[in-house]
């Protein structure tokens, strides 16, 4: 009967110790706790510049001496576009994320071309606009210090920073949607300037169909509440031409009214986008609390 009694006691007091330890141990254990997945949205902005490879052009000069008198200019106005679209991100570490988004991104740039003439000079002004689907994919680094992924006893989370930086560094693909320039040709003669036309023209055979850029830059993730505000701003610098050299001479009216044919050439372009991202896993969805690694 003492027997029978004092084994009732050690059983009730084993189980009321494992209760007590269970929900901190299936903390500390359980995989689904190392690992976080998120969603969000990005927008921001971008400005262009063009790295020409080689130059091509129907005008030649007659001289040596001119070289490059017939040259594009590119110019550093109207090359703002915006980007935006969705952010997918996986941080299996506390310090390492892999991300992939899909975005459209505008993409503008302008040159002009001058023919001087002695009494009458004539200038040419081509505003260009491309949209591309793109689908970027990378690896970001969170420089923050590494902390214990234990929970203590009373079950209270392990800290997180509130701002966490960041570096990251990918590659963007990209497929052309669609390409239209405007056009324009100025004269001056006797000090007096007139537009004769302003055209457009679809220009998407001139461009490459796909393109494909290297990118790297930095920002910070802010918490706020239960999801994240992020602060970024990257380098690219495309790898590959951009316009299609096997269709250059293929626009016969670009030809005829501006003189005009692509140089060939890649973008390098700075941007600055700002994020929502919201976690998928949470350890109390009644709560609105996510997991944090």
């Amino acid at each position: 009967m003492i027997l029978r009694y004092f084994c009732s006691i050690l059983l009730l007091l084993t189980t009321v110790v494992c209760q007590a330890q269970s929900v901190w141990e299936k903390l500390n254990k359980d995989p689904f706790k190392t690992s976080q997945v998120y969603v969000g949205f990005r927008a921001g902005a971008n400005q262009s510049t063009i790295n020409v490879i080689n130059r091509y052009s129907l005008i030649k000069p007659t001289s040596s001496l001119d070289e490059g008198l017939y040259d594009k200019k590119y110019q550093e106005v109207e090359n703002v576009g915006v980007i935006y679209g969705v952010t997918f991100l996986y941080q299996f570490e506390q310090r390492l994320v892999l991300g992939a988004n899909a975005s459209i991104n505008q993409i503008r740039f302008q040159y002009t071309q001058d023919q001087p003439g002695s009494t009458r000079s004539v200038n040419f002004i081509h505003n260009h606009n491309l949209n591309y689907l793109e689908a970027p994919i990378f690896f970001r680094f969170m420089f923050r210090k590494v902390n214990s992924r234990f929970w203590d006893k009373s079950s209270r989370k392990p800290t997180v920073p509130a701002i966490i930086p960041f570096a990251q560094a990918g590659l963007n693909f990209s497929m052309l949607i669609n390409a239209n320039k405007e056009y324009s040709k100025f004269t001056t003669q006797n000090g007096i300037e007139s537009k004769e036309f302003e055209k457009n023209s679809d220009i998407k055979t001139l461009m490459s169909p796909f393109k494909v850029d290297a990118f790297i830059g930095g920002g910070a993730r802010f918490r706020v509440g239960a999801f994240y505000i992020t602060a970024e701003a990257n380098f690219r610098q495309g790898l590959n031409n951009a316009n299609n050299q096997n269709a250059r001479y293929e626009n016969e009216n670009l030809q005829n009214e501006a003189y005009d044919v692509m140089d060939d050439f890649n973008f390098q372009s700075v941007e600055g986008l700002i994020g929502l991202i919201f976690p998928l896993k949470y350890l109390s969805k009644k709560e609105f609390m996510p997991v944090e690694i």
